[in-house]
This record gives structure tokens, sequence and C-alpha cells, in this order.
């Protein structure tokens, strides 16, 4: 436990609700998993709560690819996440062999319940039916939704059931002014900061999700490393973290292919410093949950 870390998360409360993101890579599974169980009920115990495990793609030989697994909490207060976090309070002790925890500002509940509203109407009005999209068609230098995916996080992707729940993890780093290349667009219709632009693309991005039977399972801003290296890739002063849930990764690459969303990104590209995108695969219990 690093109580230095957590004294200054701490003294730093601002008495909002806390979200604890926690990407694990497995050394004992039997461990884990007992760890996994018997955690869940000091969670509820401090009125906090699980909201999301699963699985994590696994490209071997990148530092942050490398997490077979992320977990999601939720607490009433910084108090209680670290009350939890001090009960378990070393990687052996979890069975792990290594680990990287943040904690997050979620977005607030009534956006959350704005956003499932309008997904659930845009699904209901303007459903797109998903064909199989096959491999050799999919565009090999596309990255998955971010800047940082290469072909070998690609190649992985695909090892995975295409027609399955997955999750997409991002994190994304917003430049402090947007910068479009000159394409011809009316320069009075541009944003100035990388964050409106973003905003732009995610949301016409977000129209394409629904309309596939995808939707935003958790929406925060970054606040503090809890554990891990601060020269982790993770590490970086992140902007936001969003995760995605999709039907299948054939509905994802059913959008990525689309030409509404080709004609979006040059917003995200315009806003996005930097950017993490990690998929993974749901546990079950937890695929079914919408903002």
């Amino acid at each position: 436990m690093n109580e230095m870390r957590f004294k200054n998360f701490l003294e730093r409360d601002d008495g909002n609700r806390v979200g604890i993101v926690r990407f694990l890579r497995i050394g004992n599974a039997s461990l884990h998993d007992a760890w996994f169980e018997t955690s869940r009920h000091w969670i509820e115990d401090v009125g906090g709560e699980r909201i999301y495990a699963g699985a994590l793609d696994v490209v071997y030989g990148r530092s942050f690819l490398s997490f077979e697994r992320l977990i999601i909490e939720e607490y009433p207060s910084r108090q209680a996440a670290i009350e939890v976090m001090a009960k378990s309070d070393s990687d052996i002790e979890m069975g792990l062999q290594a680990s990287f925890v943040m904690a997050l500002t979620p977005s607030s509940r009534f956006v959350h319940r704005m956003i499932s509203v309008a997904g659930r109407l845009i699904r209901l009005l303007r459903p797109i039916k998903v064909r199989e999209v096959p491999e050799v068609d999919y565009p090999k230098n596309v990255s998955l939704d971010g800047l940082s995916a290469d072909q070998a996080q690609i190649s992985t992707f695909y090892q995975s059931k295409q027609w399955s729940p997955f999750t997409m993890v991002s994190l994304h780093g917003f430049k402090s002014r947007a910068e479009y290349q000159i394409d011809g667009e009316d320069d009075g219709k541009r944003v100035s900061s990388g964050a409106a632009a973003y905003e732009r693309y995610a949301r016409r991005a977000a129209i394409q999700v629904f309309r596939r039977g995808g939707n935003f399972y958790w929406i925060a801003t970054p606040v503090a490393v809890l554990n891990g290296d601060s020269d982790h890739p993770l590490a970086r002063q992140w902007s936001q973290l969003v995760l995605v849930a999709w039907p299948s990764r054939m509905a994802f690459r059913h959008m990525i292919l689309g030409q509404s969303h080709s004609r979006s990104t040059k917003h995200r590209n315009a806003g996005i410093s930097d950017a993490i995108v990690i998929p993974g695969t749901p546990f079950e219990g937890f695929d079914k949950r919408a903002l």
C-alpha cells in the first residue's frame, strides 16, 4: 500500500463520488478469484459497487497492454475507497503479478441517464443491422478508435470471438487547442479547444454506436494514480476515460468501415494529443449495464 499516495488522495477530497479502476496481471488465479469474491462484500459494506469486471486483450511486449483484467468500482467517498483498498495492500495477497490503479471522478448520473435515454430512442427509431465484415476488408492501418493501436494490437483483436460482447476502454489526452489539417472545411465552424473538437466527434460517433446496439458504459476523469509506476504509460495526465460496451466486435468493425464514422474522425484527431485503447471481454453479469 502506497501510504503517501493514499494520504495525498484523501487530503484533496472534493466530496464527490470516486471511481477506482484496476488494471491487473494475474499471478495466482485461485488466490485472485478468492480476493475478487471477498472484496465484493467489502465494497458493498461501505456503500460502494463493483460496476465492471472483464478480461483485456493482451499484447505481449507492450507495457500498457500486458494487463489481463480490468475492474471498475465506484464509492460514495474517497475514504470509503481507501478503506477497502487497505484491506488487501499487496499484489501478492491479491494473487497478482502486477497492478496499476487509478482514481477517477465519474460523470454525473444525470448525464448518464440522459445518454441512456437518447441511446434507447436512437436504437428504437434508427437501428442498423450489422452485417459480417470480412477480415480481409478491414483496413489494417485504421486504429481501434484511438491513436495508439498498431498491427500487433489489431491482430490480437481478431483472435477473439467476433460476434460475442466486448468492451473498449479508452484513455484520452486532449490538446489545449484543436489542430485541424487544412482540408477545405469552413474555419468558422471549427472549435478552439481539443476537448470541444473531441466532443464534436463523440456526439457523431455516439449515434453510430447506439444504432448498432452499443452503449457508453462509464465515463470519468482521472485524478490520481494510487498504485503503479509513475513513468508507466497509463500514468500520463489523461483528460478522460471512456468504457464503451458493444454487442460484438463485428459491430465495431462495421462502424469503423462506415462513411459517417470516417467523416467524423477529423474532429477526434484534431482534439486528441494522445490515446490508449484496449479492447476486452466482459465477465458474465457485467455485460448489460448502460449509462
